[in-house]
């Protein structure tokens, strides 16, 4: 009876030591990373998009040879911002093709989007309006000296607030993303001092803050550039932010970093809906995977999942003459009232 029981708890012991080895999973590391990393992981049946991407790339070394299993692993996380890249020079391996759900309804013209809110030359303007309200356009801001870029704008807000400027229209339906640091470094005293954003990772947990401090702008506790703190902008002066299908990005996120702000209005059109932080996660010295990670937060920690919303809907229409611009009136009403 004794040499039965001990027969009977080896047994018990085998069955629970396979048990547990067949419980273990193994990923690929681009998906096991993919997995603990992408904002829409709870979406994604992650051991059969493992079991296809082995089939595509299985025996394959070269870049070239893993660009089918690589463009299957971006589509499968339906993530619209996710990319694979060369850590070398950037050039592009592959992005998302799969659909996209329009969260605003709007169609995006692709050649306006090619020629104008993509067309390098654009550069930041702004003049004074009448009734001491200022424009400031701020379109999308590419590679370059980041401290360069923020004086840039940084000096065309003192220069209007030498004038008298006292009401600010900011501008960003033009704003295709790219690098924002220099985008909110520059507009940081309008902004406002503290927590303006961050982002929630895929656990909802805060996984990064901005903030400007003394008009510094920190990105995540790293200052982006040597700012100084003028000009002073009182948060009593009326800010309204102008939206629309074409503001992706880091363009939503400029916005999102307004949203809470005291006497600040949101006119146009919801934005093109790429509220996601990328992260930059290097594989191996030719594949770098970038997907979204993290999504934008506002100062008050409201998670903008689908895009960024106004409080006055009222449709963009390219190439207008500002005194034509339905936004742009809209905007100076408000302000002056």
């Amino acid at each position: 009876m004794k040499r039965l029981l001990l027969c009977l708890i080896f047994l018990q012991m085998l069955s629970s030591c396979w048990t547990s080895k067949t419980v273990d999973y193994v990923y690929h590391p681009i998906v096991e990373k993919a997995k603990e990393t992408s904002i829409y992981t709870n979406q994604v049946n992650w051991k059969e998009v493992n079991q296809k991407f082995l089939q595509l790339t299985d025996g394959k070394e070269s870049i070239d040879e893993m660009k089918e299993g690589l463009q299957y692993l971006v589509n499968s996380l339906g993530d619209k911002h996710a990319q694979f890249r060369s850590p070398k020079d950037h050039t592009l391996i592959v992005s998302y093709t799969g659909s996209i759900s329009n969260e605003n309804k709007l169609e995006r013209d692709v050649n306006y989007v090619n020629n104008v809110i993509n067309n390098p030359s654009a550069k930041f303007s702004y003049r004074l309006l009448e009734d001491d309200i200022a424009y400031l356009n701020v379109v999308g801001i590419g590679p370059g000296d980041v401290k360069e870029q923020s004086d840039f704008i940084r000096k065309g807000i003192l220069e209007l607030k030498a004038k008298k400027a006292n009401k600010w229209i900011l501008d960003l339906r033009f704003n295709g993303g790219g690098n924002m640091e220099p985008m909110i470094s520059g507009l940081a005293p309008l902004i406002g001092e503290g927590l303006i954003g961050g982002a929630l990772n895929n656990k909802n947990e805060v996984s990064r803050v901005y903030k400007i401090e003394k008009g510094q702008f920190e990105n995540y506790g790293r200052i982006a550039c040597e700012m100084d703190e003028s000009p002073i902008i009182a948060q009593s002066e009326k800010v309204v932010v102008l939206l629309s299908r074409y503001t992706i990005s880091s363009g939503e996120l400029l916005a999102v970093s307004f949203k809470g702000r005291a006497n600040t209005r949101f006119i146009g059109e919801e934005t093109a809906g790429y509220t996601t932080g990328n992260g930059y996660d290097i594989i191996n010295d030719e594949i770098v995977m970038i997907i979204s990670q993290d999504i934008f937060m506002d100062r008050n920690q409201k998670a903008y999942k689908k895009n960024v919303d106004v409080d006055d809907t009222i449709p963009f229409v390219p190439y207008l003459e500002m005194d034509k611009d339905l936004q742009i009136q809209a905007a100076k009403n408000w302000l002056i009232r």
